[in-house]
């Protein structure tokens, strides 16, 4: 898989641009601001459909312009493809494959497997847990579609069930029945979520191991676990123990991901 060309019309730093590649190491070289890592942040686009830096799509259109358009051609097997992005402000985000464009955006994801390293990669050790789950599931979803389906299944679940609780507050009432419709398909979802990234770690904790000891030498050992509240309970038996808190909370609910 080779990127081979990429154009880019208005997105953040750049008027316009055009740009080809070879077929092996492709490096940029530039002074600060120049915009060097907008350019891999094009190429994030390519693949996920997003920024790796903001997910507010309209924030990414140069100053005071009305829309920005990227483009790449992709060698995969000898075919060249054509993926197309174009956002205009006040409207809905364009993604086409080969002119194409597509019902929805999950259906790209995994098309052009990509890994984005950055400064930012140190979040992962000295941020929250919100981040390293963040870091799997864009893993996981670009070669497992059922995973990205669940993911993308149990977040919807998740702002019906924070609406509802919203709703809860507002009104001061709690109907424990409407919520329990909510919570039984977020366990359906999330319980095959836990079990999927249980799953990847186990292949996953080796590879890192080996890896670390040939970068410290065999000088230090490290070890990787999977720690989350529904490890050695039932989802349900989790959502249950927070349904007092739902009760009470003075405000929505905000988890975002099966912890």
């Amino acid at each position: 898989m080779i990127l081979e060309k990429l154009s880019l019309i208005n997105f953040k730093n750049y008027d316009e641009a055009q740009l080809e590649f070879c077929s092996k190491f492709n490096c940029f070289v530039g002074n600060n601001g120049m915009g060097k890592t907008n350019l891999l942040d094009a190429i994030h686009y390519v693949s996920f459909c997003k920024s790796f830096f903001n997910a507010i799509d309209s924030q990414n259109i140069k100053h005071d312009l009305p829309f920005f358009v990227i483009q790449a051609w992709i060698n995969k097997n000898g075919d060249t493809h054509e993926i197309y992005c174009g956002v205009k402000r006040g409207a809905k985000k364009q993604f086409k494959h080969n002119k194409k464009e597509y019902e929805r955006l999950s259906e790209h994801i995994g098309l052009y497997p990509l890994v984005m390293i950055s400064p930012s990669d140190i979040e992962l050790i000295w941020d929250g847990s919100e981040v390293r789950r963040k870091f799997m599931d864009s893993i996981i979803s670009q070669y497992d579609k059922v995973y990205l389906e669940k993911l993308i299944a149990y977040n919807h679940v998740l702002q019906q069930r924070n609406a509802l609780l919203k709703q809860f507050y507002e009104s001061r009432t709690f109907d424990n029945m409407s919520l329990e419709i909510w919570d039984d398909q977020l366990i359906i979802h999330g319980e095959e979520i836990i079990k999927i990234r249980t799953h990847f770690l186990q292949e996953f904790i080796p590879l890192f191991t080996k890896n670390y000891q040939f970068i410290s030498g065999s000088n230090e050992n490290v070890s990787l676990e999977y720690e989350s509240s529904i490890k050695d309970l039932s989802y349900k038996t989790v959502l249950t123990a927070s349904l007092a808190r739902d009760r009470a909370c003075s405000s929505y609910n905000r988890r975002s991901t099966p912890r």
